[in-house]
Order: C-alpha cells, then sequence, then structure tokens
C-alpha cells in the first residue's frame, strides 16, 4: 500500500514537468517577427517627400504663353493700322473731292460775276447812215441768265433703325429719328462722298421725298441726341442729311426745306 503512494505522486509530477516543457518550447518555436526598418523608412519617405516640378516644362509653357500673346499683339495692331490707313484715304479723298467741288463753285462765282459786269457801250460811228437810220433797231443785247444752281440727288435705299444703316445699301430713312425726316448713310459706305459737299443754296433732290434747298451745316458729336436739331436757324427742318466725318467722334447734319 505505500508504494503505490509514492508512483502515484511521482506520475503527478511527471506530468507537471511534461506540461512546463511543452509551455516553454511553443514559446520559443514562435519568436515575433522583427520590423522592417527598410520598409518604415521608405514609406516616410514616399509621404513626405513632393514631387519635383519640371523646369524645362515650365519654361516651355512660358515660352509658348508669350509667343502667342507676341502674335495677338501683332495681329491686333496690324488691324488698327490698316484701319488708320483706310480712315485717312477716306478722309484725304473726301477732303479731295470737297476742294474740286469748292473750286468749281468758285468758278461758277467768277463767271456770274463776270457776266454781270456792265458791257462797255461801243464808239459812235463818224458820220450817221441814213440807210442804217433808217432801218428798225432790231437788234438787242442778250439777256444775261444768272448761273444754274448746284443740284444734288440723294437716292434713298430703304427705311429702318441702325441694322438697316450698317448693311451699306445707301441712304437710308432712319426711323427711329421722328422729329424730322432723317436721311442717314455712313461715311465708309459712300455718304461722305455723297454728302460733304452740299452747302446752302444746294438743290438737293431726295428719292421719294421731294426736292428741296440746303439752308445750313451742323456739326455736332457722334453721340448727340435727336434735340440737336433744334439747333438750325428756325428750328427743326423738316428734313435733313447725315453722315459722319470721317477720323472723328463727330457727324455732320445738312438741312433741308
Amino acid at each position: 500500500m505505500e508504494r503505490k503512494t509514492v508512483l502515484r505522486r511521482s506520475s503527478i509530477a511527471a506530468t507537471a514537468a511534461l506540461g512546463g516543457l511543452l509551455l516553454v518550447g511553443g514559446t520559443l518555436t514562435q519568436p515575433p517577427a522583427p520590423a522592417d526598418p527598410a520598409a518604415a523608412h521608405s514609406g516616410a519617405s514616399l509621404q513626405a517627400a513632393p514631387p519635383v516640378p519640371d523646369a524645362q516644362q515650365e519654361h516651355r509653357e512660358i515660352v509658348q504663353r508669350a509667343a502667342v500673346l507676341t502674335n495677338d499683339a501683332a495681329q491686333l495692331k496690324a488691324q488698327q493700322e490698316a484701319a488708320a490707313k483706310a480712315a485717312a484715304a477716306a478722309a484725304a479723298a473726301a477732303q479731295k473731292k470737297a476742294e474740286e467741288e469748292r473750286a468749281a463753285q468758285q468758278a461758277q462765282a467768277a463767271a456770274a460775276a463776270a457776266a454781270q459786269a456792265p458791257v462797255p457801250a461801243p464808239a459812235p460811228p463818224a458820220a450817221p447812215d441814213p440807210v442804217a437810220a433808217a432801218a428798225p433797231a432790231a437788234a438787242t443785247a442778250p439777256v444775261q441768265q444768272a448761273p444754274a444752281a448746284a443740284m444734288a440727288y440723294i437716292p434713298v435705299a430703304g427705311a429702318g433703325g441702325q441694322s438697316a444703316v450698317d448693311a451699306c445699301v445707301g441712304p437710308i430713312r432712319f426711323t427711329p429719328v421722328t422729329v424730322s425726316v432723317s436721311i442717314v448713310e455712313h461715311d465708309f459706305c459712300g455718304g461722305w462722298s455723297r454728302m460733304s459737299w452740299i452747302q446752302p443754296g444746294t438743290v438737293v433732290t431726295v428719292q421719294g421725298y421731294g426736292t428741296f434747298t440746303a439752308f445750313q451745316r451742323l456739326v455736332v458729336p457722334n453721340s448727340a441726341p435727336p434735340g440737336v436739331l433744334g439747333g438750325f436757324a428756325g428750328g427743326y427742318p423738316p428734313i435733313f442729311l447725315q453722315t459722319c466725318i470721317p477720323g472723328t467722334d463727330q457727324m455732320l447734319l445738312i438741312g433741308l426745306h
């Protein structure tokens, strides 16, 4: 009986020792995985380092933008110079035509003055001629007639607002003006050469409206309201011509009655 008890205690001790070895062995066979310092350093570098700009690409883009701006500026300058040349040419042509018309009017005035000058009386004959005395005095001096007034003809292509005038088809009855009949044509569409030479006293026939006489010229700003027509002598004219003055911000009005 006493021997059995010893064996039982030995068996319990051996079992406990075996359990301890198994626990230690399990701990030793699964060591923790060491951290990878290179991987950690690489991840930190990817997050912290900003992208490096491409200096050459930025330079190329700046050069391209500068070239586009330079080209646009050159085109705008060329367009402005062409417009200025066209306006100057139109103004020169209009001035030349006006000078020619002025010279023609001066020539007409000189001819009229010469025609109205008194004719010197012929010298009396040395002796009376009986035959001539008996004949009736039928010959008389010719009647001098005043020179005909300058005349102008203004065709009217239609009626309407600004779009009709901008169509450049000829003089237009400008319907937005209601205080008088307004006949308008842009200077660059032919209005300046057609109207600028008309002076007070010129007989003007307006197609579809009748024949009138020019009595006054006014120069007003392009943006002037219809009320400026009251500046004509006698107030608002029944009909007037209107065109811009080339190269300026003003327009010419010619009153007719």
